[in-house]
Protein backbone atom coordinates (compact mmCIF):
# COMPACT_ATOMS: atom_id res chain seq x y z
CA UNK A 1 0.00 0.00 0.00
CA UNK A 2 1.02 3.39 -0.92
CA UNK A 3 0.67 6.90 0.73
CA UNK A 4 -2.22 8.32 -1.00
CA UNK A 5 -3.65 5.56 -2.49
CA UNK A 6 -6.78 3.63 -2.62
CA UNK A 7 -7.53 1.90 0.65
CA UNK A 8 -9.22 -1.05 0.45
CA UNK A 9 -12.17 -2.05 2.27
CA UNK A 10 -12.19 -5.96 0.91
CA UNK A 11 -12.45 -8.20 4.17
CA UNK A 12 -11.01 -10.98 2.69
CA UNK A 13 -14.25 -12.12 0.51
CA UNK A 14 -15.46 -15.90 1.12
CA UNK A 15 -12.51 -16.43 3.45
CA UNK A 16 -13.99 -13.66 5.75
CA UNK A 17 -17.09 -15.42 6.32
CA UNK A 18 -16.19 -19.13 6.91
CA UNK A 19 -14.03 -17.88 9.47
CA UNK A 20 -16.18 -17.05 12.11
CA UNK A 21 -18.13 -19.97 11.97
CA UNK A 22 -15.62 -22.03 14.21
CA UNK A 23 -15.81 -19.24 16.54
CA UNK A 24 -19.90 -19.10 16.36
CA UNK A 25 -19.58 -22.44 16.96
CA UNK A 26 -17.38 -22.22 19.79
CA UNK A 27 -19.66 -19.45 21.56
CA UNK A 28 -22.88 -22.10 21.36
CA UNK A 29 -20.51 -24.49 23.22
CA UNK A 30 -19.71 -22.35 25.62
CA UNK A 31 -23.34 -21.16 26.60
CA UNK A 32 -24.90 -24.43 26.84
CA UNK A 33 -21.92 -25.99 28.93
CA UNK A 34 -22.44 -22.89 31.13
CA UNK A 35 -26.17 -23.71 31.34
CA UNK A 36 -25.80 -27.10 31.89
CA UNK A 37 -23.00 -27.01 34.58
CA UNK A 38 -25.27 -26.28 37.57
CA UNK A 39 -27.08 -29.70 36.69
CA UNK A 40 -23.77 -31.78 37.87
CA UNK A 41 -23.33 -29.89 41.07
CA UNK A 42 -26.58 -30.19 42.16
CA UNK A 43 -27.10 -31.75 45.68
CA UNK A 44 -30.39 -33.76 44.39
CA UNK A 45 -29.80 -37.27 44.90
CA UNK A 46 -27.69 -39.06 42.94
CA UNK A 47 -26.16 -35.42 41.89
CA UNK A 48 -21.54 -35.31 41.13
CA UNK A 49 -21.43 -33.37 44.51
CA UNK A 50 -23.25 -35.70 46.71
CA UNK A 51 -21.38 -38.89 45.44
CA UNK A 52 -19.83 -40.88 48.19
CA UNK A 53 -16.16 -41.77 47.60
CA UNK A 54 -14.06 -44.04 49.83
CA UNK A 55 -10.26 -42.84 50.09
CA UNK A 56 -7.54 -45.59 50.99
CA UNK A 57 -4.62 -44.14 52.84
CA UNK A 58 -1.49 -45.47 54.78
CA UNK A 59 -1.66 -44.94 58.51
CA UNK A 60 0.95 -43.33 60.66
CA UNK A 61 1.52 -46.67 62.19
CA UNK A 62 3.03 -48.94 60.42
CA UNK A 63 0.95 -52.10 58.73
CA UNK A 64 -2.62 -50.08 59.21
CA UNK A 65 -5.03 -48.59 56.68
CA UNK A 66 -6.98 -46.19 57.36
CA UNK A 67 -10.23 -45.67 55.84
CA UNK A 68 -11.99 -42.48 54.72
CA UNK A 69 -15.72 -41.71 53.47
CA UNK A 70 -16.84 -38.39 52.07
CA UNK A 71 -18.38 -36.39 49.48
CA UNK A 72 -16.63 -35.62 46.69
CA UNK A 73 -18.33 -32.53 46.83
CA UNK A 74 -16.86 -30.53 49.72
CA UNK A 75 -19.79 -29.95 52.37
CA UNK A 76 -22.40 -32.86 51.73
CA UNK A 77 -24.11 -34.01 55.23
CA UNK A 78 -24.56 -37.74 54.96
CA UNK A 79 -27.67 -39.41 56.72
CA UNK A 80 -25.72 -41.93 57.70
CA UNK A 81 -22.35 -43.64 57.46
CA UNK A 82 -21.57 -47.16 58.27
CA UNK A 83 -18.16 -48.54 57.80
CA UNK A 84 -17.64 -52.35 58.58
CA UNK A 85 -13.77 -53.66 58.79
CA UNK A 86 -13.10 -57.38 59.27
CA UNK A 87 -10.25 -59.63 58.77
CA UNK A 88 -9.97 -61.66 55.51
CA UNK A 89 -8.85 -65.42 55.97
CA UNK A 90 -5.75 -65.23 53.35
CA UNK A 91 -4.21 -63.16 50.85
CA UNK A 92 -5.24 -62.78 47.91
CA UNK A 93 -8.73 -63.59 49.15
CA UNK A 94 -10.92 -64.69 46.01
CA UNK A 95 -14.36 -64.93 48.09
CA UNK A 96 -17.51 -62.34 48.25
CA UNK A 97 -18.52 -60.47 50.99
CA UNK A 98 -20.80 -63.35 52.36
CA UNK A 99 -17.65 -65.83 53.17
CA UNK A 100 -16.02 -62.55 55.57
CA UNK A 101 -17.20 -63.17 59.42
CA UNK A 102 -16.04 -60.57 62.24
CA UNK A 103 -17.44 -56.88 61.20
CA UNK A 104 -16.60 -54.58 63.56
CA UNK A 105 -18.71 -51.42 63.07
CA UNK A 106 -18.12 -47.56 62.97
CA UNK A 107 -21.04 -45.36 62.86
CA UNK A 108 -21.94 -41.49 62.14
CA UNK A 109 -24.90 -39.71 61.65
CA UNK A 110 -25.67 -36.77 60.57
CA UNK A 111 -21.62 -36.38 59.52
CA UNK A 112 -19.66 -35.45 56.51
CA UNK A 113 -17.20 -37.64 56.97
CA UNK A 114 -16.39 -40.86 58.72
CA UNK A 115 -12.72 -42.87 59.07
CA UNK A 116 -11.97 -45.86 60.38
CA UNK A 117 -8.47 -47.61 60.86
CA UNK A 118 -7.83 -51.62 60.28
CA UNK A 119 -4.61 -52.94 62.32
CA UNK A 120 -5.20 -56.03 60.46
CA UNK A 121 -3.97 -57.14 57.14
CA UNK A 122 -5.83 -58.19 54.71
CA UNK A 123 -8.86 -56.57 55.72
CA UNK A 124 -12.35 -56.17 54.39
CA UNK A 125 -13.96 -52.99 53.91
CA UNK A 126 -17.83 -52.33 54.07
CA UNK A 127 -19.27 -49.66 53.16
CA UNK A 128 -22.73 -47.77 53.17
CA UNK A 129 -23.41 -44.35 53.30
CA UNK A 130 -27.15 -42.81 52.62
CA UNK A 131 -28.00 -39.50 51.56
CA UNK A 132 -30.83 -37.38 51.93
CA UNK A 133 -31.75 -34.33 49.56
CA UNK A 134 -33.52 -31.62 50.70
CA UNK A 135 -36.68 -32.81 49.03
CA UNK A 136 -36.60 -36.21 50.66
CA UNK A 137 -35.46 -37.66 48.21
CA UNK A 138 -32.64 -40.66 49.02
CA UNK A 139 -29.50 -42.27 47.82
CA UNK A 140 -27.31 -44.69 49.03
CA UNK A 141 -23.63 -45.72 48.07
CA UNK A 142 -22.31 -48.78 48.53
CA UNK A 143 -19.00 -50.45 48.48
CA UNK A 144 -17.57 -53.86 49.57
CA UNK A 145 -13.60 -53.96 48.93
CA UNK A 146 -10.59 -55.94 50.41
CA UNK A 147 -6.98 -54.60 51.07
CA UNK A 148 -3.73 -56.11 52.38
CA UNK A 149 -0.81 -53.57 53.08
CA UNK A 150 2.13 -55.17 52.55
CA UNK A 151 5.03 -53.11 54.26
CA UNK A 152 7.38 -55.34 53.05
CA UNK A 153 7.18 -55.16 49.05
CA UNK A 154 5.78 -51.44 49.91
CA UNK A 155 2.24 -51.94 47.92
CA UNK A 156 -1.10 -52.29 48.52
CA UNK A 157 -3.17 -55.22 47.34
CA UNK A 158 -6.66 -54.67 46.85
CA UNK A 159 -9.72 -56.72 45.25
CA UNK A 160 -13.53 -55.83 45.05
CA UNK A 161 -15.71 -58.12 47.09
CA UNK A 162 -19.31 -56.77 45.87
CA UNK A 163 -20.10 -57.96 42.06
CA UNK A 164 -21.00 -55.41 39.90
CA UNK A 165 -18.98 -52.67 41.65
CA UNK A 166 -15.75 -51.20 39.92
CA UNK A 167 -12.70 -52.52 41.07
CA UNK A 168 -9.63 -50.44 42.30
CA UNK A 169 -6.23 -50.81 40.98
CA UNK A 170 -5.11 -54.26 41.99
CA UNK A 171 -1.71 -53.14 43.49
CA UNK A 172 -0.79 -49.53 44.36
CA UNK A 173 2.97 -48.72 45.77
CA UNK A 174 2.46 -47.00 48.89
CA UNK A 175 4.26 -43.46 47.33
CA UNK A 176 1.38 -43.77 45.26
CA UNK A 177 -1.40 -43.33 48.10
CA UNK A 178 -4.13 -42.15 48.96
CA UNK A 179 -6.41 -44.05 46.39
CA UNK A 180 -9.87 -42.42 45.89
CA UNK A 181 -12.98 -44.92 45.11
CA UNK A 182 -16.60 -43.77 44.05
CA UNK A 183 -18.54 -45.55 45.79
CA UNK A 184 -21.23 -47.64 43.61
CA UNK A 185 -25.11 -46.17 44.19
CA UNK A 186 -27.40 -48.72 44.73
CA UNK A 187 -30.96 -48.50 43.23
CA UNK A 188 -34.17 -49.12 45.66
CA UNK A 189 -33.77 -53.08 43.86
CA UNK A 190 -30.68 -53.74 45.53
CA UNK A 191 -28.59 -53.83 42.04
CA UNK A 192 -25.47 -51.31 42.22
CA UNK A 193 -24.60 -48.64 39.21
Amino acid sequence: MSLGGPVSSDRGGDSWRHLHWPFIGVAVLLVVLILLTPDLFLTSSGGLETRAQLIVDRASIAGNTRFYVESIGTSTRYASIAIGLAPLPSWPYYGTATGVHGWNWTNGTQTLVLIAQAPANPVAINVTVKYVDPSGGTTEYVGVYGFDLNVTSQVLGAVTLLPGTTAPPATTPLFNLPIFLLLAVQTPSGRTQ
